[in-house]
């Protein structure tokens, strides 16, 4: 038997009725709410078919916001960990500005007259031979350094320049064996001369007869003789006194104030004999100090050999006028 075919008038009453039902239920459910609880039961019924459905999409978009996030998190992550690592390299650029800072304002804050003309000036070169002690500064005759200008830091006297180019000087340290500055002791008063030895962390103080009294501790400033240093500067600390036998002089032994080896930065001191400011001197040529070096050795040495015959000479004196007494007593 074939199929039975439905009758077209049918059909169109089913569609009649069903569209007619519809409409019944819309506005039923819009105007009554009839239908609000039938359709809770239905949808709560076909949640789960609804959400099954929905689940490769779902599925499909939590895997591509999860990826999405990671990479995401890991560009962030980067990203900080750059700024981070820039931040840590300009806060220690930082801390190294403000050590910087604070040397230029202790240098500023030096014990120096105040109309006194200083400039500041950064080390840039150590002479490289061990048996001298000289350093190089960038300040030369196009900022009207001259030779023999004192050199100092916050802490005490660094030395005086040598040696004059257009851009940068060169500075003799207290320390070289070159070097002779006049010093007074602070407590009483007595002059010497501070020379130096060679070693960055002693000078030998020179002049200090047996009687003289040093002790440990006391505290060397320039004198201001020799019109080179300014008066009352510091210079060293006396850390040992001997007494040898058969010598005219104690062997006085000093450390300096300010630590050659760690020395940035100086100031460069406008200083002349009468004690002005020093406008006047503007040096137009670069000079050379190894002239004046070996003159300044000679003169030392001149005043060392007139010292020791005075000496013999006094020594005559006393024994002859020793002698002198016992001929009488006889």
């Amino acid at each position: 038997m074939g199929k039975q075919e439905i009758p077209g008038f049918v059909l169109n009453l089913r569609f009649i009725v069903c569209f007619v039902l519809s409409v019944v239920l819309l506005f039923a459910d819009l105007r009554l709410k009839a239908l609000s609880d039938v359709r809770y039961y239905i949808e709560s019924a076909l949640y789960p078919v609804m959400v099954f459905a929905d689940s490769p999409r779902s599925l499909s978009n939590a895997v591509s916001t999860q990826f999405k996030s990671r990479a995401q998190l890991i560009a962030e992550n980067e990203q900080l960990a750059s700024e981070i690592f820039e931040q840590r390299a300009d806060l220690l650029r930082l801390h190294s500005l403000e050590q910087e800072n604070a040397a230029m304002r202790k240098l500023l804050n030096s014990p120096l007259h105040e109309t006194s003309r200083r400039m500041f000036a950064e080390v840039v070169a150590v002479d490289s031979d061990p048996y001298l002690q000289r350093v190089v500064v960038n300040r030369g005759a196009s900022s009207n350094v001259y030779h023999s200008m004192p050199v100092i830091t916050d802490e005490g006297l660094v030395g005086q320049v040598i040696q004059v180019d257009y851009s940068f000087s060169r500075v003799l340290l207290l320390s070289d064996p070159s070097s002779s500055v006049p010093v007074v002791n602070v407590r009483n008063q007595i002059r010497a001369l501070a020379e130096g030895n060679g070693t960055h962390d002693e000078l030998d103080i020179a002049n200090v007869a047996r009687s003289a009294d040093f002790q440990e501790g006391d505290l060397l400033v320039t004198s201001g003789l020799g019109g080179v240093y300014p008066e009352g500067y510091p210079v060293a600390v006396v850390t040992s006194v001997g007494l040898a036998e058969n010598q005219s002089f104690a062997e006085v032994k000093a450390k300096p104030l300010v630590d050659f080896a760690k020395m940035r930065y100086v100031l460069m001191y406008w200083y002349d004999t009468k004690g002005s400011r020093g406008d006047e001197i503007q040096p137009k040529q670069p000079t050379d100090g190894k002239v004046i070096l070996r003159e300044e050795r000679i003169k030392r040495l001149i005043d060392s050999m007139s010292a020791s015959q005075q000496n013999k000479r006094n020594t005559a004196a006393a024994q002859d006028k020793a002698a002198a007494g016992a001929g009488q007593g006889d």
